[in-house]
């Protein structure tokens, strides 16, 4: 049974920006200049980021962050349909993009974990968080426990110029399924029924902030970040993380092969177009392309 899905987003610091006198940026020119700013005033991290766990470089900034590069969910297709590659200008100027983040990250980032980088922003050391809607409540907790309560925001991500289409990566998270062999199946079953029903989404919704709820029931989102990331859904258009159809078909898969890569394009270690050469070399490999 499908439950839930996030979005992506990146959260900020709302007294850190007004402190500042910085507003949300919408493109990325302001993004980096609103960086700049922040690293002047040697107040704080401006970008909460770390390449300890690896797997947010490609979950969060490169799928997170990068559809209004590669225009979303038209070039995920024609990756499947080998109409487009990922040493397209669009990919290249996703890891162009990443390629300048580096400077902006605490200096210890190359050691700091998920973990690490949450409780940095959480409390009160960084200005802006790339993630997505599932840290909502765990920002909330973590700021109140720490005793530095947060004003958080939360702005999409940015688009290169002013007057693009944006896209927005609306991701599947998690579904519940039976066990087969399990000698408890008609309970199960009930259960998994019971996941259907409008009860359980409105449960879902004001229990779980930040999934949003699967179910063909209309649900009312009390919390005001998640009012806002789900408003972006009627300005955006919808894309998945773009290597979770198919494209991981290859071994080592592509989750691991970006992994590797987006790491290093945010170290500065490999340029954008050794990532692009590379995972293009890998995506050839995907035998359902043959």
């Amino acid at each position: 049974m499908p439950v839930a899905y996030v979005m992506h987003g990146l959260f900020y610091n709302k007294k850190i920006l007004r402190e500042l006198k910085l507003e949300p940026p919408s493109t990325w020119d302001q993004f980096y200049q609103l960086l700049s700013q922040v690293a002047a005033s040697q107040s704080v991290t401006p970008l909460a980021l770390g390449t300890a766990d690896m797997w947010e470089s490609t979950q969060v900034v490169f799928t997170g962050l990068g559809p209004n590069f590669w225009e979303g969910e038209k070039a995920r297709q024609g990756l499947m349909d080998g109409t487009v590659k990922f040493t397209d200008p669009g990919f290249l100027r996703a890891w162009q993009m990443m390629a300048q983040l580096k400077p902006y990250m605490h200096p210890q980032q190359n050691s700091m974990s998920n973990s690490d980088i949450q409780l940095l922003f959480a409390s009160g050391n960084a200005a802006v968080y790339p993630s997505g809607s599932w840290d909502i409540d765990f920002l909330r907790s973590t700021s109140f426990a720490y005793k530095k309560p947060i004003d958080l925001g939360v702005f999409k991500p940015p688009v290169e110029h002013e007057g693009q289409a944006c896209h927005i990566s609306v991701h599947p998270d998690f579904g519940i399924g039976v066990n087969k062999n399990s000698p408890n199946q008609a309970a199960a079953l009930k259960f998994i029924a019971w996941l259907g029903t409008a009860d359980f989404a409105l449960l879902l919704t004001d229990t779980l902030t930040g999934y949003f709820s699967l179910a063909d029931h209309k649900v009312k989102i009390n919390d005001p970040l998640g009012q806002e990331m789900m408003s972006w859904r009627s300005q955006c258009q919808d894309t998945i993380r773009l290597n979770a159809q198919k494209i991981n078909r290859v071994w080592p898969s592509m989750e691991e092969e970006l992994w590797y890569a987006n790491v290093k394009v945010l170290n500065q270690d490999i340029t954008p177009e050794q990532a692009a050469r590379h995972i293009q070399s890998v995506h050839e490999k995907n035998v359902y392309l043959k």
